[in-house]
């Protein structure tokens, strides 16, 4: 064997113009692969982490039947401040959690100088917040602290509304549950862009501190979790709802992916165009290689014809053009793997500019991710492709007569 092996990589080497050739069309396929694959998953990897860190962290829970009913009748789906740190208490046990906090969210009327602006309200644990939006940009002022209880945050849309600027000092007005109006003065403390306009537009932080006053109410509407590895929030749910399902408790858990309605449908609409791309390349790929490695067996037509003249019986030379193939697709596969790891590597430590997604309100940069599991799709499509445009060639050489076949060479 290892005799067949050294015949076959003398024989590839041995014109070393078509064997770079031949290695340069293999490498540049993998690596292609591998980049159009890193840079999908960046892309889409960039809009989940923007959607669990800007609004709704990993995992969200609530009373059981909220997700369903609890715009008919808010206040029956609300949690107790018991109930919720029990809750808290649980989630918090679990190694693979980083953070847990409360929520909760109202809406309401806010008065600035004689101009009223309507405004969704989400009361925050202040020092828990930051960690919750990681992907939220400050634009003015500073972030919440529970040193300053009545200092909210305004989304950049709802700050243009209010002609507000840090400092500003805003009345906020709503409905308590009993239906009386009620209202608190709180301090504009920080504008923030959390990158979906509708979001922006609307949103106004405000600590539970000030929330509980103003809706003089102190229940929680819902707790939102961040786990550790955005991969792990299978098991943790599936965790945490054995617990819960254990102790008996009145709750539901929805996931980040459930609840991103925006990430779900940029996903969904350029999902079908990059798949499209995506198969344009290999297609391109593997024409590429083909062509590349039947017209290097071509041009061999008159040796084989020789070999096949001299006694070597056909099913040897085709084993030993197949291994030929095999140590090629290996070798263009390995330096194209190493090559697209490269190029990633570099290309993200540079960064992509890419404009703002449809509906949101700024651009970011990406990068081209190095996923295993791509790396290895791309190697071994490589090395196939490159197998596969062999049989062709070599079933028609191997077919030729051998006569004609010298007599044209």
């Amino acid at each position: 064997m290892s005799l067949f092996v050294s015949l076959a990589l003398r024989n590839i080497f041995r014109n070393r113009v078509r064997t770079y050739i031949a290695l340069l069309a293999i490498a540049a396929g993998c690596a292609a692969l591998i980049l159009n694959g890193g840079i999908v998953f960046n892309i889409f990897g960039e809009l989940r982490e923007d959607a669990i860190h800007s609004r709704h962290g990993h995992l969200q829970i609530y009373r059981r039947g909220y997700s369903e009913a609890h715009l008919e009748d808010p206040q029956r789906y609300l949690m107790e401040p018991q109930e919720a740190q029990h809750i808290l208490g649980i989630v918090r046990a679990n190694p693979r959690i980083l953070r847990a906090t409360s929520r909760r969210e109202f809406s309401g009327m806010i008065l600035k100088g004689g101009r009223y602006v309507p405004f969704l309200g989400v009361g925050v644990e202040p020092d828990q917040d930051a960690e919750f939006s990681r992907h939220t940009t400050l634009r003015a002022g500073s972030v919440m602290s529970s040193s300053n209880p009545y200092g909210v945050m305004a989304g950049i849309g709802l700050a243009r509304k209010l002609d507000g600027k840090p400092g500003d000092e805003l009345t906020l007005m709503t409905m308590t549950a009993s239906g009386a109006l009620n209202a608190v003065h709180v301090r504009l403390q920080g504008i923030f862009e959390g990158g979906l306009k509708e979001y922006d537009d609307w949103t106004l932080k405000v600590p539970l501190g000030a929330a509980e006053p103003l809706l003089m109410d102190n229940r929680i509407e819902q707790i939102v979790l961040l786990v550790r590895h955005t991969d792990d929030v299978p098991v943790v749910r599936a965790e945490l709802e054995s617990v819960f399902q254990r102790e008996s408790s009145n709750v539901e858990m929805r996931s980040w992916d459930q609840l991103a309605l925006f990430h779900n449908q940029v996903v969904g609409l350029f999902g079908r165009e990059l798949s499209i791309i995506r198969l344009i390349i290999g297609t391109i790929v593997l024409l590429g290689i083909g062509n590349v490695i039947g017209m290097s067996i071509v041009e061999r037509t008159v040796e084989l014809a020789t070999l096949r003249a001299l006694g070597l019986r056909a099913r040897a030379i085709v084993a030993l053009l197949m291994m030929e193939s095999l140590l090629t697709g290996l070798i263009g596969a390995a330096i194209g793997s190493a090559l697209g790891i490269t190029v990633a590597r570099a290309v993200s430590a540079i960064g992509i500019p890419y404009p703002s997604p449809p509906g949101s309100t700024r651009p970011f940069l990406g990068g081209v991710d190095v996923i295993p599991n791509i790396v290895a799709v791309a190697f071994l499509i490589s090395v196939l492709a490159t197998l596969a445009a062999a049989v062709f060639p070599i079933r028609k050489a191997i077919r030729s007569p051998i006569a004609s076949t010298l007599r044209r060479g």
